[in-house]
């Protein structure tokens, strides 16, 4: 009988091994604790990864164990403002790296890291890469940002057009908060920081991470006060489909083997 659990926190041992021979793939959240402005809280990256992770993979139940999330992440750059805990790279990336192959070593040959802060993405993607090189290329292991699907930028473009890309505790990421947990959202207390070209270099966008403080007032960058909860749930729903969605496929794909032509 199939097992009808998908969290791996709440598995046995012998359920988590009976979930590793259904050939599930695991999913592990990460985010960070990190400064959001006045109005939102400290928790934000990592409760929205979390969650959007969590409600897709009860979509998906018999195709992936969600893992317990990564909680920290590197934000050196935001650490002016209290409440920010930031991790050196080196060490992030040794720790997560410990925590797929210990998924690898337990049976699993599809890992899939959902991040939900951006200073993550170069960290994470290290580790991706190496859990594939640690593994032998036994392992498939990707990273992703939450909103990396069709779904996402169709729905975010729908109800945010005025907005190119999501920014800092703006309202994008203001209203899929408020999606969740409006009751910890105050935008009385959040004040509009436009976005402006200071860390655009080119045509890359933010490719100078500049200390937060030098250019954000209060921690947000860009606008926040046409925020909705509304909204946020419609996004918060694309989100989750999205992710549905890339879990089946990742799921379904036929990982090439290594050939070594020494």
């Amino acid at each position: 009988m199939s097992l009808n659990k998908y969290l791996m926190a709440e598995m046995t041992w012998p359920e988590l091994k009976q979930a590793v021979g259904e050939g599930r793939i695991a999913v592990l959240p990460a985010g960070i604790i990190e400064q959001h402005g006045p109005h939102l809280p400290l928790d934000t990256d990592i409760l929205l990864a979390d969650t959007f992770c969590r409600r897709a993979g009860a979509l998906v139940s018999d195709k992936v164990v969600v893992v317990p999330p990564i909680v920290h992440g590197h934000s050196p750059h935001h650490m002016d403002f209290p409440g920010t805990l930031t991790v050196d790279p080196i060490h992030m990336v040794y720790y997560v790296l410990d925590v797929t192959l210990s998924l690898a070593y337990h049976g699993f040959t599809k890992i899939i890291i959902v991040n939900g802060h951006g200073s993550n993405v170069p960290v994470l993607d290290l580790v991706a890469r190496q859990t594939i090189i640690k593994t032998e290329g036994k392992v498939a292991c990707a990273s992703i940002f939450y909103h990396q699907s069709e779904e996402y930028e169709r729905a975010s473009k729908e109800l945010f057009p005025e907005v190119p890309h999501m920014e800092h505790g703006d309202v994008i990421e203001t209203s899929l908060y408020m999606g969740i947990r409006p009751d910890l959202v105050d935008l009385s207390l959040a004040e509009d920081e436009p976005q402006t070209d200071v860390m655009d270099v080119g045509t890359a966008k933010l490719p100078l991470r500049l200390h937060f403080s030098s250019f954000a007032k209060t921690g947000i960058y860009g606008r926040v006060k046409t925020s909705s909860a509304q909204k946020g749930e419609q996004l918060v729903n694309a989100v989750v489909a999205g992710l549905a969605r890339i879990f089946t496929d990742f799921h379904a794909k036929s990982i090439p083997t290594r050939v070594d032509h020494h």
